[in-house]
């Protein structure tokens, strides 16, 4: 029976291990929008947003703070992202790099728009790029030849609004991500099907996280905000008929506390 025992207890030990790994499991939470990247040199690293007090903190494995950045955000300014944490991607130092984006709210007398800015910056504080207007950007790896950044840069104080893309040519390569996870990244983009709709909708904004406050904000073809509505979140279900919306051609944007999408064309038939 003893040795019985002895060759069972291993067995039991092992799927009782093996259990406990299959289970998903809470580590740890932040109040922030965080993510995971792999620099050159520290290798995995997690990374949070504070926009209330304008820092990028970085963390250790063990979630124990390894860094952090202060940002210098004008007044009237707030941060809205940060991307391509990195340490060889955009100098040849061994200090931390990322870009980071802000934006303006502007009030006309029949409207209003973002004006959106984006900047490199080293963790010892200085601007290695500045460009106005800079809303989002990716990053591609070229084989044999560096990375290549794109920043699309966005006009929104004309309707329709302008879009031009600046390409920058790096001298590193960028080891955060997959390069399909960079290529479906657009954190203020808007999804809405079924387009052409008989009026319901189901919207999704990429990358966006729930808010307790979240409006649709819809645009008639002349550019007129014609409606903004309260939705439960970044991304739902929304009927345009039994808002009292006629057939036409509209353009439609989420809004929350900490994000602002590009306006999607929504066509509603009778």
């Amino acid at each position: 029976m003893k040795n019985l025992i002895l060759r069972i207890l291993p067995l039991l030990l092992l799927l009782l291990s093996a259990q406990a790994f299959g289970q998903i499991q809470l580590q740890t939470s932040f109040n922030y929008s965080g993510n995971y990247v792999k620099l050159e040199k520290e290798g995995f690293k997690f990374y949070v947003m504070d926009v209330t007090a304008e820092q990028c903190r970085i963390y250790n494995p063990d979630y124990s703070l390894w860094k952090t950045v202060q940002l210098n955000i004008p007044n009237n300014r707030y941060l809205t992202d940060i991307q391509f944490l990195s340490q060889y991607l955009f100098d040849t130092d061994e200090g931390l790099e990322f870009t980071y984006v802000y934006y303006q709210y502007v009030q006309t007398s029949t409207s209003y728009y973002y004006i959106y800015t984006t900047c490199v910056i080293d963790d010892n504080g200085s601007v290695i790029l500045e460009v106005p207007g800079g809303s989002w950007s990716e990053i591609r790896n070229i084989d044999g030849d560096g990375a290549r950044m794109m920043i699309y840069v966005y006009d929104y104080s004309a309707f329709p609004y302008s879009v031009k893309t600046q390409v920058y040519r790096l001298p590193g390569t960028y080891t955060g991500v997959p390069l399909i996870e960079s290529a479906q990244s657009q954190a203020n983009s808007l999804s809405v099907f079924p387009n052409p709709t008989p009026g319901r909708i189901r919207f999704e904004s990429a990358g966006a996280m729930a808010e307790d406050k979240a409006w649709m904000i819809i645009l008639d073809s002349g550019a007129n905000v014609v409606l903004r509505q309260p939705v439960s979140d970044s991304s739902g279900d929304l009927d345009l008929k039994s808002l009292g919306l006629p057939a036409g051609t509209y353009y439609l944007r989420v809004e929350t506390n900490k994000l602002q999408t590009k306006f999607q064309k929504v066509v509603l038939t009778n």
